[in-house]
């Protein structure tokens, strides 16, 4: 096929000279103390960073889902926020993620503002409402998402990125054991996965 000729004729010209991503590098991100989805003990991480109001972001929320279910035992996902400053709501949206963590309804909580992310804009408090339908303890809620532990945590994610030296800070962001996927589907995923684990 075309993908195997493209390969065979080796890597083409950098475009425009922009800082190209070499598919190879490792870049070692503590998991630290963010939010872990799947199987803790899992032996492949992907680290995703993302932004709250961001329909890419949004998007690939099915994707993770999906590779997930496809490898409950095999793989976990570390979520690391990296909210755009050009989105007004992002960072306290993360917050009201974070304070979802603090009581074990992270996932609901980031699942539900991903799909309602467009009505931050209108309503930044909008987690709040979500964090009474899961019956949260709401004065913990608030005193969470109103912590400097909270705030400190995002803001180290946030550097562990800009420091990275992945090339393009663009979110969301992925690592599949510390290398960047090539391509954004399950598929994609699911081959960079299998050869980790082929490889034992």
């Amino acid at each position: 096929g075309a993908l195997e000729k493209k390969v065979a004729a080796g890597p083409a010209a950098p475009k425009n000279n922009k800082k190209q991503a070499d598919p190879n590098a490792v870049y070692n991100i503590p998991v630290g103390d963010s939010v872990v989805l799947g199987n803790p003990n899992a032996k492949i991480t992907i680290i995703k960073w993302t932004d709250f109001q961001w329909p890419y972001c949004a998007k690939s929320v099915s994707l993770i889902d999906d590779i997930l279910a496809k490898y409950p035992n095999d793989v976990k996902v570390v979520v690391k926020n990296f909210p755009l400053s050009f989105h007004k709501q992002a960072k306290k949206a993360a917050k009201y993620a974070f304070a979802a963590h603090k009581q074990g309804k992270y996932k609901e909580m980031y699942h539900k503002i991903m799909e309602n992310f467009r009505d931050l804009k209108n309503n930044e408090d909008l987690p709040m409402t979500y964090a009474r339908e899961f019956g949260l303890n709401m004065s913990q809620f608030v005193r969470d998402f109103e912590s400097p532990e909270v705030a400190a945590q995002i803001e180290k994610e946030i550097n562990e990125l800009k420091t990275s030296g992945i090339p393009r800070l663009a979110v969301p962001k992925f690592l599949i054991q510390g290398k960047e996927p090539q391509g954004r589907s399950v598929e994609a995923f699911s081959a960079a996965i299998d050869k980790i684990l082929k490889e034992g």
